[in-house]
């Protein structure tokens, strides 16, 4: 007899043996599964590029997971990935119990627009725009109206504290209040996971600091699962997990709390990893 159970709920309801190991609460509700994920480039051709292999992965609702990785290792393919801006070459992404492989285009940007805030390195900001106008882009693309949508932007940039700065231009601001614009317009249509690529690589160490201090609060007050790509060891204090990507493989998951961050390098049971 076929089991008319759907797929992804098996996937949905299975909590892996590593998150057990690293910290996660038994019975937390899964936010993002990746199932024997691979991305290759080339793949017909005679000499394929494996991005991603064989990944298989599991974030909880509410988590600050930090993605680590050297150039190169993967980490960003695979931020992509779960971010539904690309599709793997093979493998099974779940954001909730929704099957990404399984929606078509406009489901994924419905995905993409509803469920899943941005923040690049760069800040992504239009310069013609005020803040304002920004950060209520997203909600205007979501549907609703400009009075509407500009109302929010304003609830959240007041949150982020830049109440001061609302009819202020990207070229007006610092970068610090840059990216802190850029945050909320990623947070405007109240997305369930924030996805930061490289979110401090551009500021300085006390403005990052803030920014990691943010994301944080973000996920114990809201409930929001932030999944932030770093090379900065310093930026994981606040972290619940850490990732490490490596060759396209996930190396090793440890819970922040066991690392022992020194200048340039993180230790684990002695061992220290540059």
């Amino acid at each position: 007899m076929t089991d008319p159970t759907p797929p992804h709920t098996h996937v949905t309801n299975l909590v892996t043996d590593t998150a057990e190991k690293t910290g996660v609460k038994p019975g937390a509700k899964s936010a993002v599964q990746v199932r024997g994920v691979s991305k290759i480039f080339n793949a017909k051709g005679k000499n394929p590029v494996y991005a991603l292999r064989d990944v298989d992965l599991d974030i909880y609702q509410g988590e600050y997971i930090a993605v680590m990785g050297p150039s190169g290792s993967g980490k960003s393919t695979l931020f992509n990935i779960i971010g539904a801006l690309d599709r793997p070459s093979q493998g099974e992404i779940c954001i909730g119990e929704l099957p990404l492989a399984k929606l078509r285009s406009r489901q994924l940007t419905f995905v993409r627009c509803h469920h899943i805030g941005y923040v690049f390195q760069a800040y992504n900001l239009l310069p013609a725009l005020t803040a304002i106008k920004n950060v209520a882009l997203p909600a205007i693309f979501s549907g609703l109206s400009i009075h509407d949508a500009e109302e929010l932007a304003v609830i959240r940039l007041k949150q982020l504290g830049l109440g001061h700065r609302l009819d202020h231009r990207p070229g007006e601001l610092s970068g610090g209040q840059q990216q802190r614009v850029a945050i909320a317009r990623a947070l405007v249509n109240d997305p369930l996971i924030l996805l930061a690529d490289e979110p401090t690589a551009n500021l300085d160490l006390n403005t990052g600091s803030q920014v990691i201090e943010i994301f944080k609060n973000l996920s114990v007050d809201e409930g929001v699962t932030v999944i932030s790509t770093t090379h900065d060891h310093k930026m994981l204090a606040n972290a619940d997990r850490v990732v490490w990507v490596k060759d396209g493989r996930i190396d090793k998951i440890r819970a922040a709390s066991e690392l022992d961050v020194a200048e340039g390098t993180i230790e684990i049971s002695g061992q220290r990893i540059k």
